[in-house]
């Protein structure tokens, strides 16, 4: 007993939505944490405003105890994508520079002939174009650009856009990570956004790549973001959609839920509505489609219970991942809600 008490997280009453103050209605009992094994049940609650919809726990893991839910995660493992899968992952990503060149303003540096040509097919291929720009954030290049990612884990990311000519700067609330990527090189802070006391306006982009569903504070997040961007600086934030299809077919096996470590999951409209309130102009808030959130969804429903699992019922995986993305990709034209993730930017006035 004593095990338990000293590794429970402890939680506060959390009745009404921190975007619009709406009280809110209860979706869910009782979850247990079936990827990386966090103590605790959780019940989680929905927004009823119908132009808000976010979902978050209820009661809310108390801050200073839901690092606990952290002892077993993987923010501090690093990968160097471009040189992983054989020719094929090296290929497309000299096609993915060629496309960030022409359209994002990169430099290209030295890429063969060959790759140049085989960039232009991305023009012709509207869900490579969509996972390219993706990769980079939608971020245009700036000369001289400062950019800071909120949550950068190891530094993959960060490492990339250094390669492409930013200034680049990291902080994370994982030790773990922290110390990985400071040793790869990078200037990476431990804590929150706002324990690092940086400058006004010093950023030129601020980039959270899910990372808001993880904040206990994401209003008093996405103030900070605007006070350290500069006049016109631009902030995108990637995280799961509560209102996707994704998450009304699976429900309470849906990844995005993550309890206890997603603390607030948005809808489309409730961040638009953060970010109006928060202070950001030229709103862009549109669904995106990643197929990890299908699969590993797809995975909880069969049963998985941990995140090093090997994958269960794969060959049938690969039969109803594509199709359930493929139907999501017809969809989103007409229902934006639909898309497995939110993808949203916004600037400073």
């Amino acid at each position: 007993m004593t095990n338990i008490a000293i590794d429970a997280i402890r939680s506060a009453p959390s009745p009404n939505c921190v975007v619009c103050d709406t009280r809110g209605k209860s979706l869910y009992r009782e979850l247990s944490d079936r990827l990386f094994t966090a103590p605790g049940g959780w019940s989680l609650s929905t927004c009823p405003n119908p132009s808000c919809g976010l979902l978050w726990p209820d009661p809310m893991p108390l801050a200073e105890d839901i690092g606990k839910a952290y002892s077993t995660y993987y923010t501090h493992s690093s990968q160097d994508h471009a040189n992983r899968g054989g020719w094929k992952a090296k290929l497309r990503h000299s096609m993915e520079r060629q496309y960030w060149a022409k359209r994002f303003g990169y430099s290209p540096k030295t890429i063969q002939n060959w790759a140049k040509i085989c960039g232009l097919f991305y023009y012709l291929r509207p869900l490579h174009r969509i996972e390219a720009a993706a990769s980079i954030r939608d971020l245009t290049a700036v000369p001289c650009g400062r950019l800071l990612d909120v949550g950068c884990g190891s530094g993959d990311w960060l490492l990339m856009m250094r390669d492409l000519g930013w200034e680049v700067a990291g902080n994370d609330f994982d030790p773990n990570a922290v110390k990985v990527a400071t040793d790869r090189g990078l200037n990476v802070t431990f804590g929150s956004l706002e324990q690092q006391n940086l400058p006004d306006a010093c950023f030129d982009a601020v980039t959270l790549s899910h990372v808001i569903e993880h904040l206990p504070d994401p209003i008093g997040t996405m103030r900070e973001c605007a006070r350290i961007l500069k006049p016109g600086g631009r902030i995108v934030i990637l995280t799961p959609n509560c209102a996707s299809l994704s998450h009304r077919f699976f429900k309470e096996d849906w990844r995005g839920l993550e309890p206890p470590r997603h603390l607030h999951v948005f809808s489309l409209k409730s961040m638009d509505r953060m970010l109006a309130m928060t202070g950001f102009e030229h709103r862009s808030v549109r669904p995106f489609i990643v197929t990890s959130v299908i699969n590993e969804s797809l995975q909880l429903r069969w049963g998985r219970t941990n995140a090093n699992d090997q994958p269960k019922h794969h060959l049938l995986a690969r039969i109803i991942v594509p199709l359930f993305k493929f139907v999501e990709s017809c969809l989103v034209r007409w229902q934006p809600d639909v898309g497995d993730c939110i993808f949203a930017s916004a600037s400073k006035p």
